[in-house]
């Protein structure tokens, strides 16, 4: 169940540092922005109930558009991601992230597993942040399945209980 959460994490926060309020330096670094999240994982397989999930970190948006995310959490440990904004999907644990912009001051993420999907939409005027996760699951399908240490974890949806960015 390790990475279960971990994924779910890494399409919020994808999102979170991709808009924040614009700032350059020498390096082409474009947008930052510091994040954490909160969520609750009830599995069938393994069976857990409220098993809480915390996340936190840093991510920035350059020029050339690529992105990082420094993200540590309780379920995971310590990760770092990299993507090109609206390049085609990128292989990850369990199915595929990518990074799309979804209007004017929105960033999508969306992270696929092979039952369902985690969309996270980002929104920033100025230096507000605001932030909306969706669990879809695909058509025909019941559980959400995530792949983690301990193999595929066959869970109800998510809930998030707290998220936040603020731009820096």
């Amino acid at each position: 169940m390790s990475k279960l959460k971990s994924a779910c994490i890494f399409s919020t926060l994808a999102a979170i540092f991709l808009l924040t309020s614009p700032e350059s330096d020498a390096a082409g670094v474009t947008v930052r922005a510091k994040f954490s999240f909160d969520a609750l994982a009830d599995c069938q397989q393994p069976s857990v109930k409220d098993f809480p999930v915390h996340a936190e970190g840093t991510g920035t948006l350059s020029t050339d558009r690529t992105a990082t995310l420094d993200m540590q959490s309780n379920v995971e440990g310590h990760m770092q991601y990299t993507a090109k904004l609206g390049a085609k999907p990128t292989e990850a644990v369990g199915g595929s992230a990518s990074l799309r912009v979804a209007g004017r001051h929105t960033l999508k993420a969306v992270r696929e597993y092979p039952n369902n999907y985690i969309i996270v939409y980002m929104t920033v005027i100025g230096n507000a942040c605001s932030l909306k996760i969706e669990n879809k699951l695909k058509p025909g399908q019941r559980q959400y399945a995530f792949q983690g240490n301990i193999g595929t974890a066959l869970c109800s949806r998510p809930r998030i209980v707290r998220s936040e960015c603020t731009p820096y």
